[in-house]
């Protein structure tokens, strides 16, 4: 399945696709309509961030599966993003956008990424190598887990 596709670098016009990504993918796990309805207000992802960030996709010209924002120029870096369709949640799209995340971390020479997971995402990025470092309060008030990923 991730074999056909590959991660592409972003560009600027694929931001109102990822943003629908984005929105699908927490869609997925069944927050309130309220909530989702005031998180699809605020920008999610720009054609700006693209060009400013470290935005891969996954995919190919045409179809765009899953995408990631790397934060490159804060301390420590932050995985800001990584989102995939729901339908193709669990076949190993995520992993592949995450290792190739990790790739690029180590291409600025990090020493470790920081990322706030989603509670459902919890154990995706367990399974990847990330630890709980702490707790983040989010826009909607509640504490959600602070990892971090070791590039040593």
């Amino acid at each position: 399945m991730v074999e056909q596709y590959k991660v592409l670098r972003a560009k600027p016009e694929d931001a109102p696709e990822l943003r629908e990504i984005a929105l699908a993918s927490k869609g997925y796990w069944n927050y309130p309509a309220h909530l989702m309805a005031q998180w699809a207000q605020t920008p999610i992802i720009t054609a700006e961030s693209i060009v400013k960030d470290v935005v891969y996709k996954l995919g190919d010209e045409s179809t765009i599966l899953g995408w990631y924002r790397l934060l490159v120029d804060v301390s420590p870096m932050v995985l800001d993003d990584l989102w995939v369709l729901p339908q193709f949640i669990g076949k190993g799209l995520g992993r592949t956008l995450f290792e190739h995340a990790v790739g690029q971390a180590r291409a600025y020479n990090a020493q470790s990424f920081e990322l706030d997971a989603d509670p459902n995402a919890k154990l995706f990025y367990e399974k990847v190598g990330c630890v709980v470092v702490g707790e983040t309060l989010t826009e909607w008030d509640r504490k959600i887990p602070r990892m971090r990923y070791s590039l040593k």
